[in-house]
């Protein structure tokens, strides 16, 4: 076993041969001082050839001059890259800056209204653009192609008046519209085949002779309408159009006797009664705000309703209630939802005038279709 003394004696190692250039030197030696301790000594030789000191001389100091300028451009290239080094770090410090102030930073930013990326104003703002679009469209539509109607002369008014009379709701310089019975007639002159045209109409349930709103009667893919070039032929088109077909037979259910607003009761019968102005005014604005609340009663006709409210009342007075009361519940029918009312003007007896447009110089019936 190795000793204390041997294992001492591995550090007072000596070697052989201090020159040897295998053995590694362990003295520190700065990187720095390389390029300034340059030993050029191995880069020149001494020819045997006969030369004289003097040219030896000189060409020790061309070679000389040439290591020195090279040393020169190689410092002034390290002072260039040093130089791009520290303005790349200045660049790059003032980008770190510019960042950290737009991200820290105390005021409040607010999103834009008018942004397409806003929630709240997405759908609105997307509207708008459709409105602007419509808008925009429908005024080059105008200006290309001029103006879809032709207006009416007055002669062609007047014959359309005298000849529907009570008939006409609603009189413009390009159309005259009529309302019938569940339908109604739109006569005008269009401006692109220079034809006099009667469409059929549909109107709202039920009709307001203030608003008049009203679409063309469709079947398939084509309206209902016919276009002539004489005007006496759209007259009599009319006519027949309001009294055959399917615009022009009508097949009533039944049709408004009275109604009753607190108990949002229709009555109706087989024959129809006649309202004024005022009142159907009443029923429109009662019909609107409690449509579905709204049931018909045939009068005159017991119902369910009216056996229920007979027990009722012999429960009060203390009358007896016969047993059949409850088979009798069984076989009467309860009253059926207001559907597919339809009003309609008629000639009021008692005005002798000629201003037929005016909705308050009429009567007005109302009554139940089967269909639409």
């Amino acid at each position: 076993m190795a000793t204390k003394k041997d294992l001492k004696s591995i550090y007072e190692y000596k070697p052989s041969n201090p020159r040897d250039p295998k053995m590694p030197s362990l003295e520190r030696t700065s990187d720095y001082n390389n390029g300034s301790s340059f030993d050029d000594s191995d880069f020149y030789f001494e020819s045997s050839i006969g030369v004289n000191d003097s040219s030896k001389n000189s060409q020790k100091e061309d070679n000389s001059s040439v290591l020195i300028d090279g040393l020169e451009d190689s410092k002034k290239n390290a002072s260039n890259v040093i130089a791009k080094i520290k303005g790349i770090n200045e660049t790059t410090k003032t980008l770190e800056e510019k960042t950290n102030e737009e991200l820290f930073t105390s005021e409040i930013v607010m999103p834009d209204p008018t942004s397409e990326l806003n929630i709240f104003n997405a759908f609105a703002n997307r509207k708008y653009r459709a409105l602007e679009e419509m808008s925009r469209t429908k005024e080059i539509i105008k200006n290309t192609r001029g103006e879809v109607r032709l207006k009416l002369t007055e002669k062609e008014v007047k014959k359309i008046l005298e000849t529907f009379r009570s008939k006409v709701v609603k009189v413009t310089q390009k159309e005259v519209v009529i309302k019938n019975n569940k339908y109604g007639f739109e006569i005008y002159r269009n401006s692109s085949d220079k034809r006099y045209w009667v469409a059929a109409s549909c109107f709202e349930e039920i009709w307001d002779p203030k608003k008049n709103s009203y679409v063309n009667l469709w079947s398939g893919n084509s309206f209902t309408g016919y276009g002539y070039h004489d005007f006496d032929q759209v007259i009599n088109q009319t006519i027949t159009m309001m009294t055959k077909g399917k615009t022009g037979s009508i097949i009533w259910r039944d049709f408004v006797t009275g109604w009753s607003k607190q108990k949002n009761r229709f009555y109706a019968s087989d024959t129809p009664t006649q309202f004024t102005y005022s009142e159907y005014k009443k029923i429109v604005k009662w019909y609107r705000e409690n449509k579905i609340w709204i049931l018909v009663k045939q009068a005159k006709v017991k119902d369910i309703e009216d056996l229920m409210e007979e027990n009722k009342m012999k429960r009060k007075t203390g009358e007896p209630i016969s047993a059949m009361s409850t088979i009798q519940a069984k076989l009467l029918e309860p009253p059926r939802r207001a559907s597919l009312v339809f009003g309609y003007p008629v000639k009021d007896p008692n005005y002798k005038g000629k201003d037929y447009a005016n909705p308050e110089n009429k009567l007005y019936e109302i009554g139940f279709a089967f269909t639409e």
